[in-house]
């Protein structure tokens, strides 16, 4: 059963177990991408460890049914250049605007712990995250071979947290008919 609505919350073990797991290994099995979770995606068998709240934290998007839908993490790094890792959304809740409240979640926390930046790195295949980003203000500013197993080919992208388009509050709920379908990535 789907929701109307979607809830952006910081991730707690107690109420989202495994949902940005689920959520990152459904978005690589549609894409064909290997998913190791014992290995390079092992951060996300324990978020709270890897993204502490103190330097970031992660978010999920939690749907009427209480299931998570997408998830995002923030890192901060030295020098004040925090980046964001980890934006998925589950295909049957996408293009209804979770990715751009994740992405949102992620700047403002960025930003209320200090940041000047949030660095973003993005599988070349991902193109709608890509136009998300950009339509944030986010700038494409870098080509990189990803440190996984695999070497994925990644675009960097950037974005100052004192510009005036990045701004806006994020949205803590909004609104998605959230329909069932196969699994896309973000």
């Amino acid at each position: 059963m789907t929701s109307p609505f979607a809830r952006i919350e910081p991730y707690d073990r107690s109420r989202h177990a495994e949902g940005p797991w689920q959520v990152v290994a459904a978005v690589f099995d549609e894409y064909g991408f290997p998913f190791a979770a014992f290995d390079y995606d092992a951060d996300l068998r324990e978020p709270e460890q890897w993204y502490p709240p103190d330097r970031g934290g992660m978010a999920v998007a939690v749907d009427g049914a209480g299931d998570v839908v997408g998830c995002v993490a923030v890192e901060g790094n030295p020098g004040g250049v925090f980046e964001l890792h980890r934006l998925y959304v589950l295909a049957r809740a996408r293009r209804r605007g979770i990715g751009e409240a994740l992405v949102r979640w992620a700047v403002a926390r960025a930003r209320e712990l200090g940041g000047v930046a949030l660095v973003a790195y993005s599988d070349i295949a991902f193109t709608d995250a890509h136009r998300l980003y950009e339509r944030l203000g986010f700038r494409r500013f870098r080509f990189r071979y990803a440190p996984d197993p695999w070497r994925s080919r990644e675009w960097g992208f950037r974005l100052d947290l004192a510009s005036a388009q990045s701004q806006a509050a994020p949205p803590t709920a909004i609104a998605c008919e959230a329909k069932s379908g196969s699994r896309s990535a973000k």
